[in-house]
This record gives structure tokens, C-alpha cells and sequence, in this order.
């Protein structure tokens, strides 16, 4: 605002019967809540969720908060308590249809692993994840890199042809 403005505010000074119809208004909010909770059946215990936010003080607000959660901490149960604890049976029931999985680790060239293990189930096991989106495994016994050369006709490991 400009000087002149603030000027004359200044000499105007403060409404007093605004001043005393705001804190008519707020004391007849209050009563209205009070009367409500009554009705309702509320807790009796003295605390500051009757007063208005606007007549909090911020210590008081922090403490309202901190007195709402310690209320509704003690509403529930501890997680243990509410959680189902499995039996040894139970556990086992449940892995049972679960996937296993199997940790690997980079053993070789994928030639180097059917010398190895000559079995293509046991090969496709030690495979790392590299290698196995590399490599296509055939039904009939062949193994394709992403190209479509074969690397294994299903008898031998077929040569790299430059």
C-alpha cells in the first residue's frame, strides 16, 4: 500500500466492534462444537480437539497431534500379533509351487558347456541370463545363436564358418 493509504488506516485505527463481533462469532463456533460432541456422545476428556484450530497455539497443536497418534497407535494390535504365523508344514506347502531360483554364474563359452555337461536341460541350467536370451535351444536337439547359425546340430558343436 502507499503511504497515503496507510495514513489513513492509521488515523482510522481498529474497528473495535469488528474486533468484538470475530470473538462472538468464535466463542458461539465453540459452543456449537461443544454441544455437538455432547450430543454425540464424545469423549469427556479435557483435551483441545474442542477448541478451534484458529485458538491453538502451535505447542498446543503439537501436542493434539502427537496425542492423536499415541490414540490410534493403541487401536491396533502389534503387526506380529495380527499376522498369520506360519507351521513348518505350512511354510513348506507354500514353497512347494514356487520357482527355485538358482543363482549362476558365467562358467564358459556356451561350447565350453555342452563339452561339460552334454546334456542340453543341464546345459540351459548353467546358463547366464546373457547367454540365455543369446541362444535358442530347438526341440529337435539344436542350439541357434541370434543370427540362426548352428552352434550344436544336437551330435557335435558345428564349427564358426568365417
Amino acid at each position: 500500500m502507499n503511504k497515503a493509504a496507510l495514513n489513513v488506516l492509521r488515523k482510522l485505527g481498529t474497528d473495535n466492534s469488528l474486533d468484538q463481533e470475530r470473538q462472538e462469532r468464535l466463542t458461539r463456533e465453540v459452543e456449537e462444537e461443544q454441544q455437538k460432541r455432547k450430543s454425540k456422545g464424545g469423549d469427556q476428556d479435557t483435551n483441545f480437539e474442542d477448541v478451534p484450530d484458529e485458538l491453538l497455539t502451535e505447542s498446543e497443536k503439537r501436542h493434539e497431534k502427537y496425542r492423536r497418534q499415541q490414540a490410534m497407535a493403541g487401536r491396533f494390535t502389534p503387526a506380529a500379533e495380527r499376522l498369520p504365523i506360519m507351521t513348518a508344514e505350512e511354510r513348506a506347502a507354500h514353497n512347494k509351487d514356487r520357482p527355485k531360483w538358482q543363482q549362476t554364474s558365467f562358467e564358459g563359452p556356451i561350447e565350453k558347456l555342452i563339452e561339460k555337461y552334454k546334456d542340453l536341460a543341464e546345459v540351459q541350467r548353467h546358463l547366464t541370463l546373457g547367454q540365455s536370451m543369446k541362444y535358442e535351444f530347438t526341440t529337435d536337439g539344436q542350439v541357434l545363436d541370434k543370427e540362426g547359425n548352428v552352434i550344436f546340430d544336437g551330435e557335435k558343436i558345428v564349427p564358426k564358418s568365417s
